[in-house]
This record gives C-alpha cells, sequence and structure tokens, in this order.
C-alpha cells in the first residue's frame, strides 16, 4: 500500500483537484484505492458525491473505538473508495492532543487499511497542526501542488523548513506545479527559477483550465466527463510519473 498526502499550507492551488483526480486514475487501472477526505471543507466528498447523511467524524475511530474500515463507502467508480469528511474534524487537533501516542495515531489507523487499499490518497487542510504532523510521519509521499506565484512559493519553502526543523523527512516531499497559464510572465519565470534550485520536481504541468470548474457542476473527476481534454492528459501523465517514484528508504 502507499499513501500520498495532498498538502500545502497555502489554499487553492488545486490539492482537493489533484487528489481527486489522481485518485480515479488509480482506481481506473483496477487498483483498490481510497481517498480520505481530512479537510474540514469536504470539498473531495462534494466531488465524489459523497452521502451526506454519513456522519464523516472519525475521532472514535482514532482512539480505536471504532474501525476506521467501517467508516468507508463506495462511490460511484469501480475501485474507488472514500472516507468522507464533515465539519466535526475541524477539532480533530483538540482529539489528538488528548490521546497517548498523539503524534501515531493516525498512522494506526492507517496501518489497519493495509489488507484493503493499494493506494491511499489524504486531502489535507491547509494549516500546519498536529493533525498535520500526523501526516507527514504516515504517508510514504507528500504530494505538494504549486501554482507559480512568489507567495505559493513561498508557502513550499515554509514547509521544508518546517520538516527539517521538526524531524520530519523533507524527501518526502514532492511539488509539482498546477493551475500554469502559460501566456503569464510571473508563471513562466517561476517555474524556470524552481528548476534551476535544483529541488525535486515532478515533471508534468498541470495547466489552468475552465474544465476544473466544471468538476463541481458534475460532481466528477476531470476523466470522468472529458477525458482528452488537456488537464485530463495532464493527469494521467502526471499518475505515470508518480507510479516509477520508489518508497523512501528510512534516513539512518
Amino acid at each position: 500500500m502507499i499513501i500520498y498526502a495532498l498538502y500545502n499550507l497555502k489554499g487553492g492551488v488545486g490539492k482537493t483537484t489533484s487528489c481527486v483526480n489522481l485518485a480515479y486514475l488509480a482506481a481506473k487501472e483496477g487498483k483498490r484505492t481510497l481517498v480520505w477526505d481530512l479537510d474540514p471543507q469536504g470539498a473531495a466528498s462534494f466531488y465524489l458525491r459523497a452521502n451526506q447523511e454519513v456522519n464523516g467524524e472519525i475521532g472514535r475511530a482514532l482512539e480505536g473505538t471504532e474501525q476506521l474500515i467501517d467508516k468507508v463507502e463506495s462511490t460511484a467508480y469501480n475501485n474507488l473508495y472514500l472516507l468522507k469528511s464533515g465539519l466535526q474534524n475541524r477539532v480533530l487537533d483538540i482529539k489528538l492532543g488528548s490521546l497517548e501516542k498523539s503524534k501515531k495515531r493516525l498512522k494506526i489507523a492507517l496501518s489497519s487499511l493495509k489488507a484493503h487499499f493499494d493506494f491511499i490518497f489524504i486531502d489535507c487542510p491547509p494549516t500546519i497542526s498536529m493533525l498535520a504532523e500526523n501526516i507527514f510521519k504516515s504517508v510514504h509521499f507528500v504530494l505538494f501542488p504549486l501554482i507559480p506565484t512568489p507567495l505559493s512559493e513561498r508557502s513550499y519553502w515554509q514547509v521544508v523548513r518546517f520538516f527539517e526543523a521538526h524531524g520530519h523527512d523533507a524527501r518526502k516531499i514532492v511539488p509539482f506545479f498546477t493551475l500554469v497559464d502559460r501566456r503569464k510572465n510571473i508563471h513562466k519565470a517561476t517555474i524556470s527559477a524552481f528548476r534551476e534550485s535544483k529541488r525535486k520536481l515532478l515533471r508534468t504541468i498541470i495547466p489552468q483550465s475552465a474544465v476544473f470548474e466544471r468538476m463541481g457542476l458534475q460532481q466528477a473527476p476531470v476523466h470522468a466527463f472529458s477525458p482528452y481534454s488537456k488537464p485530463s492528459m495532464s493527469y494521467r501523465n502526471l499518475w505515470q510519473e508518480l507510479k516509477m517514484m520508489r518508497k523512501l528508504k528510512k534516513l539512518r
């Protein structure tokens, strides 16, 4: 099982869009895939048409008094499953802080899903918190969508410094550019400068497109309703890149 977190300290960068589209492509290949929506806004749950009558609170599962697998819902797509979010999850940091082994609770919960899924994609809230640190410790890769602007790039370096200062493995952070408009000089200059920094960077660029706005209207991944569009092709290329990555060896 490989676990990806879609994370950025800054909102509005294509985090949820990337989570849903990448998970859909993994499931389409026949892999049992789970989207875990940990953002209280529940945008990933909305895109996947989650049953709003089902409580998305997972605090008891982190306590160990409920089974996380019992919270999993099927979606309209073969092999694609969902752990939905809910506003109740806005207090997960408080819940985690009250538990023993608070920084390992998410890792323990995720290990219980190992027998059930090939891939897990976590849509993370845009914050650095105890929940975020749980995520950083638990996943294999932190996929970091970046709009090519100074503020978005600044958020990347803030997170890298946080990882290094708090003993997290910064090698897990894998950035890629999203919502790119090649007509904008600032986008072109930012991408060029970032590449020159020699930081690890996925090659695929996700373009800015009105197709992404249709995800909200269709409540569906892009490939499900516009499979030959440029955004759909870009996410397919990005998924191919991700499949080539290998789990990191632990630092000595």
